[in-house]
Formats: structure tokens, sequence, C-alpha cells
């Protein structure tokens, strides 16, 4: 077994402790939009925080507003299920940010210093911290301190354009510190961005892998965790689509393992568009599908298409679920499961977050269940710790706990996490071993 743990899913700003925010806006109280954060947090709220006041009180030697500090900043079990409270609270982190590069480096680099020492303390021996494309982070990331973890760096790309960003990781991997970025992520609103619009990325970043095994990155991807805009098979879907185009990690995954009886008899909408991709996989997999007790009626399916053909691709559709419909999404899980398994994709599992974004109330019906039963490869992070308030050691204490895996499991877990870096994944660390071995 591994010494200590390794952090293979989480935010750099959403990883910065309570504490070290409030030093923050402290030290740079003039630089806060306090009215961007405050009407933020009314608008969802309904009242302004005490934030300001809380930071005022500390700047003038007031060492004991920590816990009501703490109290306004973390995302908390009483804030769970409203993705808005979460949105409202994470602002704090960003109000002194202007949106030069400038300023935002600096923030980070001072962010990153504060988590790398709360990384030391609880032991954690690794990290891959996602972060906003940079020219200085990489340097700061391949500096290390002497003590505390190895930091290594996952760039965040635009989900809306990801290629100015992409190119960008490209000229850092080719420079000096190029060795601190070993992997790009893509995260932030879910909705509206199919996998399949990023195949030519994937695609891309694959062909760089090949090319340059020794600067090689892993494509981070989070899918299947938030599917307000589609049924529930195209989210199903959706993550054995990232896995298949060539996502290394995927985020959260929730859709791919969530127990589909939760969701009770319902209604949700998708647009034209999506239900023709649906049809469309549900004819190239029919095989499959039907081995794993999902009916498909080709010719419906194809009449339905027919049906379909004269209306927009945004006009939306209305999808009932009853408790037949549920059972079957089931089974389409079972089978989109076995097929993500087969492609190697590790899925980053996030308790905490998962809680109180995605709103799994009950600890049974989480995916990390279904997940380890299936034998898919799972990793456990805390996506943000600091936000949360929680730690790692937390995460894992808690999944051990729900499948009555003990220290077995944990010591497996913390294994698949050394296993599942991303320069393990990518390749990089595999070529890394050749080049040693030939210069040796």
């Amino acid at each position: 077994m591994a010494a200590g743990p390794a952090e293979l899913h989480a935010h750099l700003y959403g990883s910065v402790a309570p504490d070290a925010v409030l030093r923050h806006l402290a030290d740079h109280y003039d630089e806060v939009d306090w009215d961007w954060y405050e009407e933020g947090f009314a608008a969802v709220y309904g009242a302004r925080p005490p934030t300001r006041e809380l930071v005022e009180r500390f700047r003038a030697g007031d060492d004991g507003v920590g816990d009501a500090f703490a109290e306004v900043y973390v995302v908390g079990d009483a804030d769970a299920g409203d993705f808005a409270r979460f949105s409202a609270k994470g602002r704090l982190v960003w109000a002194t940010d202007d949106g030069t590069p400038e300023r935002r480096d600096r923030i980070a680099l001072g962010f990153l210093a504060a988590v790398r020492e709360d990384l030391a303390r609880q032991g954690v021996a690794h990290a891959e911290l996602r972060c906003q494309p940079s020219a200085v982070l990489p340097a700061a990331f391949a500096a290390g301190s002497g003590t505390g973890p190895t930091l290594r760096m996952a760039v965040s790309l635009d989900r809306d354009d990801p290629w100015p960003h992409w190119e960008q990781v490209v000229d850092v991997l080719a420079g000096p510190h190029g060795a601190a970025v070993t992997g790009i992520d893509l995260c932030g609103v879910e909705e509206g961005h199919p996998p399949t619009g990023v195949a030519a990325l994937f695609a891309a970043v694959l062909d760089f892998n090949d090319r340059h095994p020794d600067r090689a990155v892993a494509i981070l991807h989070h899918v299947g965790e938030s599917f307000t805009d589609k049924s529930l098979e195209s989210a199903v879907r959706w993550v054995q689509e990232a896995a298949e185009l060539g996502a290394h990690r995927l985020g959260h995954a929730i859709a791919l393992g969530i127990e589909p009886a939760t969701f009770g008899p319902h209604t949700r909408t998708e647009t034209v568009r999506e239900r023709r991709d649906q049809i469309a996989y549900d004819l190239a997999h029919r095989a499959g599908l039907r081995a794993a007790g999902v009916s498909v009626d080709p010719d419906a399916l194809h009449s339905e298409l027919a049906s379909l053909a004269g209306l927009p691709g945004d006009h939306e559709l209305d999808l009932a679920y009853d408790r037949d419909r549920l059972a079957a999404v089931r089974r389409r899980q079972d089978y989109a499961i076995e097929r993500v398994r087969r492609t190697g994709a590790v899925v980053e599992v996030c308790p905490t977050s998962n809680r109180r974004i995605g709103d799994i109330t009950d600890p049974a019906h989480h995916p990390v269940h279904r997940f380890l039963a299936a034998g898919l490869p799972v990793v456990v992070g805390a996506d943000d710790p600091g936000v949360f308030g929680v730690t790692l050691a937390q995460e894992l204490d808690w999944v051990c706990e729900q499948v009555a895996g003990g220290a077995g499991l944990r010591d497996q877990l913390v294994d698949a996490s050394w296993a599942s870096r991303s320069a393990v994944l990518s390749g990089r660390a595999a070529a890394a071993a050749v080049r040693t071995r030939n210069t040796s």
C-alpha cells in the first residue's frame, strides 16, 4: 500500500480552507467586490451575509470570528441539494478577482501556498489541482516546498471553446515547467456540452500524447454530474461516450450509477437534437442493450426519427417516467458500466459534493455501491474540500463506512489513487521509466 493517499479530484480555489480565505480577504480588503458577492448571496438566501463585517472585525484584531466566517463560507448539509446555494457561497473565493490574468495569477499563487500547507497537515502525499490556464502557475507547482505533497496541475479548459486554452497548455508543456502539468480538465456547467462536442479535442490530445509521451496529459472530464436538460437515458449515454472518446478519468458520473428509482415517477424534458442522438445510440447498441434486458424496437425508433424530422433541434420534448421505464434505465446503466469498464476509464467519486450538490440524500443510493460491485475503477476525491469543510480522509472514511469495506477497502482505494494518477493513465510515467532504463 502507498504511504499516503493521492488527491485526484480537487479544484484549487475550492480547496482553500475558511481561515485562509478570511486572511486573504483581510489582506486584500480594498480589492473585494463586496456588492457582487453580497448581491449574489442575497438573491439566493434572501438577505445579505455578515461576511463583510466579520472580515472588518478580523482586520481590527478580533481573532474570534473564525467560526462565524466558516459558517457563512462553508456549504454544509443545510445547503444541500441546491446548486444555487453552492454558487452563492462559492462566489466569495472569487470576490477579489477582477478578471485580469495578473491578479488572477497572484491570487492563485497565494491560494496554492495555503492549500499545499493544508494538504501537508492532512498527510496527503500527492495532489492534482484543477485551475485556470496560466503561464505562472506551472513554475509554482514544479517548485515544491521541500515538504508536503507533490503537486501537479490539471488545466481547466473552457467548455464553450477549449481550443485556445489547449494551445496554451501545449506551449506550457513544451517549456521548462511542463512536467508539472499532467492533465486537462473540462468542468463548469455540463448542460449543453455533450461529450461528442469535444471529440475532436480529445483526438488532438491523444495524438499529442502519442507524439510527446514524455509530456502526455490525461483527459479529465466532469460528466454525468448534472443532467437537468436531458433524459436519464441520455445522461447515462454521455458518460459512456466520454469514456469511449478517450477520457482517462470521469468526474462524478452520478448518472451512470445512481439508483433511478430515487427519481420516482416524473416528467423530464429533452431537446429534439438530444433525442435524435439517443435514438442513434439505441440503434447502434441494440444488441448489447437487448442482452442487458433493455427492449429496443428498431421500427419504432425509425418511425420516431421520421416524426422528429420537421422539428427544430432545440425544440423540447416531454418524457414521462414510470416505474417500468426507471427499471429499464437501471439496466441501461448496467450495460454502460460494463462498456466504461472496458475502456479503463476511472470514475472520480466525491461523496460530500455528490450529497450537497447532486442531492443524493440517501447514502444507500450513492453510485459508489454499484461502481465497486461492478469492478469499475474508482478513486475518491474531495472536489472542493475548503468550500465543503471536509478532508480527503473523511471522504475515504465515508465510502468505507457506507460500503462496509473497512481497512481493506481503504487500502484498495489509496492504492487505486496512486495507480490512477494522470501521469500513469496518460502513459507519461511509463515513458519516463523507459527513458530511465535506456540511459542507465
